[in-house]
């Protein structure tokens, strides 16, 4: 159980950081959309550029804090298993959710990176056509690197907690066992 709550608290430092930047970028986001609507309005002018960045900001913000969600159990899955199972059964169920949600975190961070090394090449430019599309397209990938890392965290503590489950089940019988001998 000890090594659990080490692996649990492994992570500390990097959801603080993730979760400040992410913090930080919605912040930025709404600074940036409130001095562009004065801007507008006082002045009669507007950047587009500062409503990709706004926009931007936004999505890299959401990715960001993608894995310390996973970390929490907050990411989207369909638990009505959860009310059902219990004991070691659940935990084999929370090992293969994890296991599915690794799986797909790794291919949506392959294809986001192909996604934008594409983009990259090929010179895409955002709506604004200020900005290389491959910026904002960055977002998918980091984001899904941060939730392998999470996800392969979780699979490694569910099948920790699955092994020590099975030792202390093990552990009571062989107690009993020796009590109905004697």
């Amino acid at each position: 159980m000890d090594s659990i709550k080490r692996l649990e608290s492994s992570t500390k430092l990097l959801d603080r950081i993730l979760e400040i930047t992410a913090m930080s970028l919605l912040v930025l986001s709404t600074v940036l959309a409130i001095s562009n609507v004065v801007t507008r309005v006082y002045f009669d002018t507007t950047y587009p550029i500062v409503d990709e960045i706004c926009r931007y900001s936004i999505i890299y913000g959401s990715f960001l804090y993608l894995g310390p969600l996973i970390k929490k159990d907050e990411h989207i899955k369909m638990d009505f298993l959860n009310n059902i199972l219990k004991g070691r059964l659940l935990q084999v169920n929370n090992l293969i959710i994890n296991v599915i949600l690794f799986v797909s975190c790794v291919i949506l961070f392959w294809t986001g990176t192909q996604w934008v090394l594409s983009s990259f090449q090929l010179g895409l430019k955002t709506t604004s056509g200020t900005m290389l599309m491959a910026i904002p397209s960055l977002a998918v990938p980091i984001g899904m690197f941060f939730g392998c890392i999470y996800s392969f965290l979780l699979i490694v503590m569910d099948y920790k907690k699955i092994r020590l489950s099975v030792g202390e089940s093990l552990s009571s019988l062989d107690v009993e066992e020796v009590k109905a001998h004697l």
